[in-house]
């Protein structure tokens, strides 16, 4: 237990360093998104491919990309029946904040930090279909719904989610996993190393883009989108764990991923849409600390 606490805690630090950081005024507003930048197209695309290395994939696993897609797909639907009395942008708002998970920036970190090469495996394949919807399907559905983008939002939906590069690097590594490819051992050992810094520049991202600052008068609605999200997140944990027929390795996984906090994109789509970005971030906010501790309690308790 004493491993686990001390690893959870330097990430803590971390992130508390960025926000300390920030507040101090040494990281600039707009600094997050050069450390955002080296991680989509740098370290997280390099621990994808070292995790790879000697990962051999059942094709029953495509399974885990398809509950990727479906728990985004579930979680859209809750949001837009809870505000099916209300106007088009407060379900936007639900579809958007309800849905996506925040997998390469913080929960493929901790994976990577302390379950190993074959978690991140598990891990990547799940983002798989997590992606397809965080990157652009949720905003086309939400868009359309809000009146704000609608064929537009759809036509650019391929286009945003192949213009990601950890998303072309999941289908490439995918492709070669079902293949039985290997690429040549040099590679894993160029990505091992760039893939080094993965975890403390996510966290050190975190940091810096974490803001919690809302009125009183929105407490009952952050409230609510955090309570519903978590049990939401406990039915999903519990139906895999049940009823799910894969390895208790693969479940264990699968379980702490469906707790990973709102995605990074949530706000930004949630902008785009004319709803209330700040409010996004808020939420998308408190649901780190939130993850945080229930991560931490899962890798402790799982192993």
């Amino acid at each position: 237990m004493e491993g686990v606490l001390i690893k959870a805690f330097s990430f803590v630090f971390i992130i508390v360093l960025g926000y300390i950081f920030k507040r101090a005024g040494i990281f600039g507003s707009k600094d997050h998104k050069i450390v955002t930048k080296i991680i989509m197209n740098i370290t997280l695309p390099c621990a994808l491919i070292t995790a790879f290395a000697n990962f051999n994939m059942d094709k029953s696993m495509l399974f885990i990309v398809l509950i990727g897609f479906l728990a985004n797909i579930i979680m859209s639907l809750t949001g837009y029946i809870i505000a099916r009395n209300k106007d088009n942008k407060e379900k936007a708002f639900n579809i958007l904040n309800l849905a996506g998970y925040n997998i390469g920036c913080f929960t493929l970190p901790y994976v990577q930090s302390f379950l190993g090469s074959y978690a991140v495996g598990i891990t990547s394949l799940f983002d798989i279909g997590n992606s397809i919807m965080c990157t652009g399907g949720t905003y086309a559905v939400a868009s359309g719904v809000a009146g704000e983008g609608g064929p537009k939002s759809i036509k650019g939906f391929l286009r945003k989610v192949f213009s990601s590069v950890p998303f072309d690097t999941y289908l490439l590594m995918l492709i070669l996993a079902i293949t039985g490819i290997k690429l040549p051992k040099a590679i894993y050992n160029v990505t091992a190393n760039l893939s080094a810094g993965n975890a403390f520049l996510s966290m050190l991202m975190i940091g810096m883009i974490f803001e919690c600052n809302f009125h009183k008068n929105q407490l009952f609605k952050v409230a609510s989108m955090v309570g519903i999200r978590y049990l939401s997140a406990l039915i999903f944990a519990l139906i895999i764990y049940f009823f799910i027929p894969f390895s208790s390795e693969i479940k264990k996984v699968l379980i702490i991923l469906v707790f990973a906090p709102v995605s990074v994109l949530s706000p930004v789509f949630t902008g785009l849409c004319k709803c209330d970005e700040g409010l996004a971030g808020v939420i998308n906010s408190i649901c780190i600390p939130i993850s945080i501790c229930i991560i931490t309690f899962l890798i402790f308790f799982l192993k």
